[in-house]
């Protein structure tokens, strides 16, 4: 059964999507179990904005190191940062922790934008409900 204690979370994914292009839908990411849209860079502007407003943190690859210990080890152990990353984070709610990544790619033409859950402290999180939630949140199946 999905937390309910982690509503709060739900219209903050619903914002950081307005901007999103039609043609870049979200799809699930199986082997990092997020929410993943890619974005041209020509949208980058108008997809950023809401992400900057709606977070509570923006790290890349000179602050992580400045961010609580449980956010730091997850992220660099998880994914690596890189420069030219950026990793938006709320406070967290209940001991969890909504997040967004933003990768650019190689080819400096595309952004991947992932959204994902993470425990920080208390009851962890299992993956399924991880996805449950986040799908809920933007309407993925």
């Amino acid at each position: 059964m999905p937390r309910t204690d982690l509503e709060t979370l739900e219209p903050i994914c619903q914002r950081v999507t307005l901007n999103i292009p039609e043609n870049c839908p979200w799809q699930w990411d199986k082997e990092f179990n997020l929410a993943l849209t890619v974005i041209d860079r020509q949208d980058e502007i108008m997809v950023e904005l809401p992400l900057t407003l709606e977070f509570s943190n923006k790290w890349d690859f000179d602050t992580i190191g400045d961010a609580d210990a449980a956010i730091g080890d997850f992220f660099q152990a998880g994914f690596g940062v890189v420069p030219g990353q950026k990793i938006f984070t709320m406070d967290p709610v209940n001991g969890v922790v909504l997040y967004a990544t933003w990768w650019p790619w190689g080819d400096d033409e595309r952004i991947s934008l992932r959204l994902g859950l993470v425990s920080v402290f208390g009851d962890k999180l299992s993956n399924a409900d991880v996805k449950q939630l986040i799908c809920r949140w933007l309407n993925l199946e």
